[in-house]
Order: structure tokens, then sequence, then C-alpha cells
């Protein structure tokens, strides 16, 4: 892009076109299913219900999550099969979290005179990089897309399976939130 170009860029979020900000939205409310949908795989192949499961699994990086689905699957799975398919569920997702990240984590803009959407991406490994990406609606709707997908496909592999975690019970006992109350309960 010429340099004057890079300076027509409007980086102001209220100003990026609203089909653009649904599609991010989108995008972002199903990536955090796809994390859930992990997080229940864990739960269900440990046998315990969704409550124990986040109990568990809330506070895991996705990278750990994904390692400790694999650990636990394969305890858990005696077919081959399934192990090879969960595998490459769990490759889908990491291109899914991929197109999040690029989604979320990089600096959006417009450009002020042709109204085009970008994305500047920056790095700093060993140097210090800006690119400005086009981001297209269609593009942009393919990923959110994607990311859908993978968490859907996930979870219809668990429903196959019979590994998705039950609810809790209804007559579990709720402690209080409160770290002091919970003291005084005990």
């Amino acid at each position: 892009m010429e340099d004057d170009h890079f300076r027509n860029l409007d980086f102001d979020p209220k100003n990026i076109p609203l089909r653009h900000l649904q599609t991010i939205g989108l995008a972002c409310a199903a990536y955090a299913q796809t994390e859930d949908h992990l997080q229940m795989a864990i739960a269900g192949c440990l046998g315990v219900d969704a409550e124990l499961g986040w109990a568990v699994t809330s506070h895991m990086t996705a990278p750990l999550r994904e390692d400790v689905l694999k650990s636990v699957a394969e305890i858990k799975l005696d077919d081959l099969d399934d192990l090879d398919r969960l595998d490459e569920l769990i490759s889908v997702i990491k291109q899914a979290a991929d197109k999040r990240n690029n989604i979320t984590h990089n600096l959006w803009c417009i450009d002020a005179h042709t109204r085009e959407v970008f994305v500047v991406k920056t790095s700093a490994r060993g140097t210090v990089r800006a690119d400005v990406i086009p981001m297209p609606l269609p593009k942009l709707r393919e990923d959110a897309d994607f990311i859908y997908q993978a968490g859907i496909e996930l979870f219809r592999f668990l429903s196959a399976k019979n590994l998705l975690p039950a609810l809790p019970p209804s007559d579990r006992p709720a402690l209080p939130q409160d770290q002091g109350c919970a003291k005084e309960a005990r």
C-alpha cells in the first residue's frame, strides 16, 4: 500500500460498517461456544457433569484444554478411528482459534475514502512489522462460519459418542459464593 493510503485509515471502531461489526460479534460468540464444547468434551470423557467440568476447565488455556482432551480421550475411547477423528476435530479447532485471534487481536480500520475495511496486524519478533490486510465482509463471514462449524462438529461428535456431560443435579446444594459465608457454612 502507498504511504499516503495508510494516512487515510480511520481507526475508530464506531465507524466500521455495522455488518462487519455484527459478523465480528458472531465470530466471537461462536468461538466462546467452541471453547465450551472443548470443556464439555473433557467433562464427558472424565464422566463428570457439566458443572464439575467447568470447575476443572474454566481457567485452562485453549492449548491446555486440547492437550487434556487428547489425554482423557485416549483413556475413555476404545476405537482408534474415534481418536483419529477427535484429533482432526482438534486440529480444525486450532485453525478456528487462529481465525478468531485474527479477528479479535488485530486493529480494525476503514479507509476514509474507499470505505474498504482492514485489519492491521502487528508483530515484534526480532523486528517490528505492521501489515494492513483487507477484510472484506465475505471473507469475515467465511471465517465466522468456519469458527462456528468447528465447534458444532465437535458437539456432533460428542453427541454421537454419548460423551455430552449431564447437567448438574437440581438438588446439588449451592454454597454461598462469598468466601466468608462459605467458611461459616462449613
